[in-house]
């Protein structure tokens, strides 16, 4: 027997049946003497049931009522009927599993020729979807109800992770948090050093005070001076009465990030800032008490930064009586299933999306890949699918994240090195790319010189694991320049 499209019986069958199976609502269908046609592999789990040994036996053979229930079968009351079950909450029990069921139940006639040839239920756990909605609502909670309203995004409810290391790392940072010394916050780019420095602000006696933060690698040195100390009128040509940001942190948290970007005659004044607690602003004679927490960040080793004159070795000595390290990404993937849950959900909300999980090969090339941006670029890695795929995606797959991430994911060595390791593999690579396989193909000069620049400052952020400050200074180009060259070719 032909049917269409020249397929057979058995082979329609099998896509029905397919099909079938990759629904998420369990199915049940039952003939017209009420005995079991089909049961889907949804069913399966949630009833946990054979569906093989389950065929041709009675609805009354595989299920009983409780005592909350109807004594009669719906099966054989929506088969005598032939109308419709509207949604309904039903307990029933497997007797072969003797599992008491909870579920969301629609059941429906399959009516031909006046009679009612099959009924079939759709079925919901409802423990399942109190679950989820449970978790919906903590997570609501987890980033809504704690919202600080002090300026601040983050407290420790905000923070994410259950390895070892960093639990450890976020205890650290509870316990100075009570406290009011200065402290050294040390991780690599986007691990999530003002994260900790919010959340140290928001647990701190702190709280109610303004918090600050300053990038000092993005602000040029000849303006961070009048920007910490304040000016007063008439210092210098045009200068006002301004109030500098230690003032403006008056009885809140100064965080000062990537202070190994700072002068090293800054660095100097801001140590005596912390030593006497008072300021001068330029132009003035006058000393000012101040009252503010001073948080400082350095996403290099602080060692290194003094060794490589970054970082004056008295003003590190100064605050390494409290130095909170954060983990890299790479020493917690165990967090990274946990975290991408966590995106999953925020950018379902933020593009309006359902997309339930992501594909199991995906989440082990995640595990595999040494994510030298750390959170923030597994952030953005997942933020990618959002923007460049099609509504209704459900499951994330790799070809669903953008082409740009995507190449670094699929062509890192995933080795479970440690960082030394990547390092070390790095410094095998040519200094720069050459101009083999670059070919003029018709193009313009300056398409060709653009093309080639796009490649140097692209070998140069990856090889600098991603720190824009870095690679500026090893490109001896200002961090403002390379940005903007990276905007210009979309990097």
């Amino acid at each position: 027997m032909q049917g269409k499209m020249g397929y057979t019986a058995e082979e329609l069958n099998m896509i029905y049946e397919s099909v079938l199976n990759q629904v998420e609502e369990g199915i049940v269908i039952s003939d017209d003497e009420n005995k079991v046609l089909f049961i889907n592999r949804a069913a399966e789990v949630i009833e946990g049931v054979d569906a093989k040994k389950s065929l041709n036996k009675s609805m009354e053979e595989l299920y009983s009522p409780t005592e909350n229930t109807p004594k009669h079968s719906r099966h054989a009351i929506v088969l005598n009927t032939g109308i419709a079950a509207n949604e309904y909450i039903n307990q029933y029990v497997v007797k072969e599993t003797h599992r008491v069921m909870n579920v969301i139940e629609r059941m429906f006639p399959v009516n031909y020729d006046n009679r009612t040839i099959a009924v079939y239920s759709l079925i919901k756990n409802l423990p399942v979807i109190k679950k989820n909605m449970e978790q919906s609502l903590e997570l609501y909670n987890h980033f809504e109800e704690e919202k600080p309203r002090n300026g601040t995004k983050y407290t420790f409810n905000s923070i994410l992770g259950n390895d070892i290391t960093f639990v450890e790392a976020i205890s650290n940072a509870k316990h100075v948090a009570q406290n009011q010394t200065n402290v050294l916050i040390y991780g690599e780019t986007g691990t999530g050093k003002e994260l900790f420095a919010q959340s140290i602000h928001n647990h701190s006696v702190f709280q109610n005070g303004p918090f600050i933060s300053v990038n000092c690698a993005a602000i040029p040195a000849t303006l961070l001076e009048s920007m910490f100390f304040g000016t007063v009128k008439g210092a210098y040509t045009g200068s006002a009465n301004m109030a500098g940001l230690f003032e403006q942190a008056e009885n809140g948290t100064l965080f000062l990030d990537e202070i190994n970007s700072m002068d090293i005659s800054l660095q100097a004044k801001l140590l005596k800032v912390i030593e006497n607690k008072t300021i001068r602003r330029i132009g003035s004679e006058k000393e000012l008490d101040i009252n503010c927490r001073i948080l400082c960040a350095l996403n290099e080793d602080p060692l290194e930064c003094i060794e490589n004159g970054k970082l004056r070795r008295d003003l590190y000595y100064r605050l390494s009586s409290c130095i909170l390290q954060i983990p890299p990404l790479r020493k917690r993937k165990s967090d990274i299933p946990l975290l991408c849950n966590c995106f999953i959900k925020r950018f379902n909300r933020e593009y309006n999306q359902n997309i339930r999980r992501i594909d199991d090969g995906v989440l082990q090339i995640f595990l595999d890949y040494q994510w030298p941006g750390n959170v923030r670029e597994l952030q953005h890695v997942i933020e990618s699918a959002y923007s460049v795929s099609e509504e209704n995606l459900s499951v994330l797959c790799l070809e669903h994240i953008s082409p740009y991430y995507r190449s670094f994911l699929v062509n890192e060595p995933r080795e479970h090195a440690d960082q030394d390791i990547v390092n070390q593999r790095s410094s095998n690579y040519a200094v720069v790319p050459t101009t083999r396989g670059f070919s003029m193909e018709g193009r313009s000069l300056k398409e060709v010189m653009d093309d080639y620049e796009k490649n140097i400052l692209l070998f140069c952020i990856q090889r600098n694991s991603g720190n824009v400050s870095a690679a500026a200074r090893e490109l001896k180009l200002t961090r403002q320049a390379l940005q903007y060259k990276m905007k210009k070719y979309d990097l």
